[in-house]
């Protein structure tokens, strides 16, 4: 809380480690060159009791360990126009500059006094990897086929004030995050929809850049609500040719296969353009042409505009002749095409 009426405000903070979390952090391993799995992290919020409160920095914050300044995570650009830069507020690792033995350390937060108050805690935690934390999910975070299915069902049942009946869902057997077949299908157990995303790469973006947002909702998915849908996971093994499903109402579900292009090959006879035919002619039911000729099941592709616009306009000349002007066409293309089917 403020102190003063000043704008920046510093409040100290003094604290020793025990023999036992100096012993934890020396002895843990190394993430990268550094930077230790076991970690002394700040972390601050909003004085609020009423619920939970996230991470929340103050304005102007700066932090100074041992009389060291700490990195703080800094702002990330948008490329919107109009939206302002986000800063992810992340715990800060303060582990390289304390002392790790019995000696006090001191602590100082700087922030900006614009009327909030503000929460500050120091944490001993250990950093898992992305593998690390796949591994512990599938150890005991599956959730078992006939509970998925029973949820599927309960999703589909008939909502007696509804006037439409709903028949089935579809589910998608790509993840949403890299457009490839899941592997591991995940969600949150807040989430209200059936499809899943894929819990490997879900893992590996929160190391990186951690936002703990479902892909497919956009809602707070954190991984200690994370759940492996068993259902879901012995679909993928039985339905390899198929990249969507559909759940029906009885529980049961059903795959979705994109229909197979159509063959190309020609189902009936294709006319030659050839000069009976340039006049319109089309062919009699026997296959011959007016003067009892076989016509060609073969259409010569390689005619050019030019070429088919000399041919109409021989045409035309020979009409104008016989019947006397013509009334112009829209496109010089019309006349003489026809249809193969």
């Amino acid at each position: 809380v403020p102190q003063n009426n000043e704008k920046l405000q510093e409040s100290p903070c003094i604290f020793a480690l025990t023999p036992r979390q100096v012993e934890l952090i020396r002895n843990s391993r190394e993430l990268q060159p550094g930077v230790k799995s076991v970690q002394v992290v700040l972390r601050i919020c909003y004085t609020d009791a009423s619920s939970p409160q996230e991470d929340q920095y103050p304005p102007n914050i700066a932090v100074k360990v041992n009389h060291s300044y700490c990195s703080v995570p800094g702002y990330y650009p948008s490329n919107k126009p109009g939206v302002e830069p986000k800063r992810p507020c992340r715990p800060i690792n303060l582990t390289h500059l304390m002392y790790l033995s019995a000696a006090t350390n001191h602590i100082t937060v700087t922030w900006g006094n614009y009327g909030k108050s503000y929460s500050v805690g120091l944490y001993l935690v250990r950093q898992m990897t992305s593998a690390e934390l796949l591994q512990r999910l599938k150890t005991i975070g599956i959730k078992h086929p006939e509970l998925c299915k029973a949820l599927v069902k309960e999703k589909l049942r008939l909502d007696p004030d509804s006037e439409i009946a709903t028949t089935g869902v579809r589910v998608s057997l790509i993840c949403p995050l890299v457009k490839m077949r899941l592997s591991v299908p995940c969600r949150a157990e807040t989430c209200a929809h059936l499809q899943c995303f894929d819990a490997v790469f879900y893992l590996q973006m929160n190391e990186k850049k951690p936002t703990w947002m479902c892909p497919v909702c956009d809602k707070p998915a954190p991984y200690d609500q994370l759940i492996i849908d068993g259902l879901l996971s012995k679909i993928l093994t039985e339905c390899e040719d198929a990249d969507e499903i559909e759940y029906l109402v009885d529980g049961s579900w059903c795959p979705i296969r994109a229909e197979k292009e159509r063959s190309c090959s020609p189902q009936c006879p294709i006319l030659v353009l050839g000069s009976s035919d340039v006049n319109g002619l089309l062919p009699t039911p026997n296959g011959n042409g007016e003067n009892g000729k076989a016509t060609a099941d073969v259409v010569d592709l390689t005619l050019d505009s030019s070429s088919s616009e000399e041919e109409e306009e021989e045409d035309e000349d020979e009409d104008d002749d016989d019947e006397g002007p013509q009334p112009k066409r829209r496109c010089s293309y019309e006349k003489g095409l026809v249809s193969a089917c």
